[in-house]
C-alpha cells in the first residue's frame, strides 16, 4: 500500500482498530532488524548473538560510567540508554506517533531517489518495563515497551521499542517481518521517492521537524540545514 499524503496515512490508520499500534519510518526499505543485527560477522567472535550483545553493553557501562547521569537500574534501562546514544543493540526504535513515523520516512533528502517505508506494528498489548522477572519471555519473542522517559528526546520522539528474541546461535538474524507471532503483527506502507519533498512539508505543518525531534542544538541545525539548504 502507496501513502503519498497525510491524509492517506490518516485514513490508512482509522481502518486498524482493536490493538495498540507503534510505527517506524526508513528513508529506505532497509531489512528490518534491530542495530545490533547489522554485525552478522563480528558475532562469530562470540559464543552466541546473547554473548556478542552483553559484551558490548558492558564495554558501553563500563566506559561510559563517569559519563551517566545515575545509576542504571536494569538492563533494559541499559539497552535504553545504549541505543539512544548509537550503540547497536536488541532494540529496534519506534514511535507511538505514525507522523513522526512519517517524518523519519522522509527526512533525508540525499534519499529521495528511494522509495521510504512505513512500518506499523499492531499488538494486542505492550510492555512499561522490561522486568527481570519476565526475563525468559525476552528470549522467546518479540517485545513491545514503553520505557520510563529517560532524555528529552525520547519524549519528544513519543520513542518506544520492541526487544528482539536473541537465538543462542551466531546464525544472522531473521527479519522481524519474517518472525511468526500470534500477538503481533506488521503492515508495510510504501512513501513513494517522488512525494517525499511534499510530505516533508507536510509533516512540517503540523510542527514535526528536527527542532521538535531533537530538541538540542543538534536538532536546530538539522533544522536549519534541512529547511534552508537541503529541501
Amino acid at each position: 500500500m502507496q501513502i503519498g499524503s497525510v491524509r492517506k496515512l490518516l485514513e490508512v490508520l482509522e481502518s486498524l482498530t482493536g490493538s495498540d499500534s507503534m510505527f517506524r519510518g526508513q528513508t529506505r526499505d532497509w531489512p528490518l532488524l534491530p542495530r545490533i543485527g547489522r554485525y552478522p560477522s563480528i558475532v562469530h567472535g562470540h559464543d552466541d548473538w546473547h554473548g556478542f550483545h552483553d559484551y558490548i553493553i558492558d564495554r558501553f557501562l563500563r566506559l561510559g560510567h563517569p559519563f551517566l547521569s545515575g545509576h542504571v537500574k536494569n538492563n533494559a534501562e541499559s539497552w535504553v540508554i545504549a541505543q539512544h546514544h548509537g550503540l547497536p543493540t536488541r532494540l529496534l526504535d519506534t514511535t507511538t506517533n505514525p507522523l513522526k513515523a512519517l517524518f523519519f520516512a522522509v527526512n533525508h533528502p540525499a534519499d529521495d531517489s528511494y522509495d521510504g517505508v512505513l512500518w506499523v506494528f499492531s499488538c494486542m498489548s505492550w510492555r512499561e518495563e522490561l522486568d527481570e522477572e519476565y526475563s525468559e519471555f525476552w528470549e522467546k519473542e518479540l517485545i513491545p515497551f514503553f520505557p520510563s522517559q529517560l532524555t528529552p528526546r525520547l519524549t519528544a520522539q513519543e520513542g518506544a521499542f520492541i526487544s528482539y528474541p536473541l537465538p543462542n546461535n551466531c546464525k544472522p538474524l531473521k527479519h522481524i517481518d519474517k518472525l511468526k507471532q500470534d500477538d503481533f503483527s506488521l503492515l508495510k506502507l510504501v512513501i513513494p521517492a517522488t512525494q517525499k519533498a511534499t510530505l516533508r512539508r507536510e509533516v512540517a505543518t503540523f510542527g514535526v521537524k528536527f527542532s521538535l525531534l531533537f530538541p538540542d542544538l543538534d536538532g536546530v541545525a538539522r533544522c536549519i540545514r534541512l529547511t534552508e539548504l537541503e529541501s
